[in-house]
């Protein structure tokens, strides 16, 4: 097992249920405090109300899509904005959609394995510490 994260905090962000619990147990294991969210407006909310440290967020949700969410998200919070690891059963887009200046962000294709998602989280933890 590794060593514990304690004090880091995930807004893991996922409209469907059992993969959002499923997610907060994984990465709750490593060590990560996780705020799940069901929806990009719910994610909103959370990260307004709690300090993140960084986001976890599905690519495919409804009403908003992850990338729409985190439009949102830098449109309100700008360089305040925690990096984010995109999550998605789709290859990562050619080029990635435009979500603002200071958007630090990873991406994964399901499925993959916890210690994979564990190390776009601290990639995106190191690039915006640096950045």
């Amino acid at each position: 097992m590794t060593a514990p994260r304690t004090g880091v905090r995930l807004l893991v962000v996922d409209d469907e249920e059992q993969i959002l619990e499923l997610l907060d147990l994984t990465l709750s294991i490593q060590g990560y405090e996780v705020c799940p969210a069901g929806s990009g407006p719910r994610a909103l909310e959370v990260l307004a109300a709690e300090h993140i440290d960084v986001i976890v967020m599905d690519v495919l949700m409804v009403p908003w899509d992850g990338f729409e969410t985190v439009r949102r998200m830098a449109a309100q919070f700008g360089a305040g904005l925690p990096p984010v690891v995109f999550l998605s059963g789709l290859a990562r887009p050619a080029v990635m959609p435009e979500l603002g200046p200071d958007v630090v962000q990873e991406y994964l294709v399901k499925p993959f394995r916890p210690s994979q998602l564990v190390e776009r989280i601290e990639e995106a933890r190191r690039r915006k510490a640096s950045g």
